[in-house]
């Protein structure tokens, strides 16, 4: 009597089995990647405003201790610029959120230290532009602050999750 063959292969249940279970763990991977997205892209914004106020300071370093009145005036410190008269201009620091190029800090205007503690006690909630930052002189320069936003528009914790104001005094 002949011997009936055996087909190989993988039944049905089987293959639902191993689509559930890569289904499951799909669900719990992708939440995870989103979020290291995000986390990515703020650091990017706090690097880009530790850019910015290493070009404040050698803006002030440059100009008697005296910080500068608006951001575009910290352009040749940017990196591949030249702060020597007539020298290049330095290239802004990629906003990681809307991918743009160039694309200068924003400079909300002079602050005073009268109302920087309105301006810290705001910021976890103040929306701005996602991924870009601010520059803002304080009290005649004296001192400055400058403020990032993430994804969402939220502020970028600079000191105890405010503003980062920095000052030469």
């Amino acid at each position: 009597m002949p011997r009936a063959e055996r087909s190989c292969g993988f039944t049905l249940v089987e293959l639902l089995v191993v689509v559930v279970i890569i289904g499951i763990l799909a669900s719990i991977a992708l939440p995870n990647f989103i979020g290291a997205q995000e986390k990515a892209k703020t650091a990017s914004v706090r690097g880009n405003m530790h850019t910015t106020q290493i070009a404040s300071e050698a803006y002030a370093t440059d100009s008697g201790a005296i910080y500068a009145s608006a951001a575009a005036l910290l352009q040749p410190y940017y990196p591949g610029g030249s702060s020597r008269p007539g020298g290049t201009p330095g290239t802004y620091p990629l906003n990681p959120v809307t991918g743009a190029v160039n694309e200068s800090p924003v400079a909300a205007g002079p602050v005073t230290s009268a109302n920087i503690n309105t301006l810290r006690a705001s910021a976890p909630s103040f929306n701005g532009v996602p991924g870009r930052h601010t520059y803002n002189r304080v009290d005649a320069g004296a001192s400055y602050s400058v403020v990032g936003f993430d994804a969402r528009g939220y502020t970028v914790p600079g000191n105890n999750g405010k503003i980062l104001v920095l000052s030469n005094q």
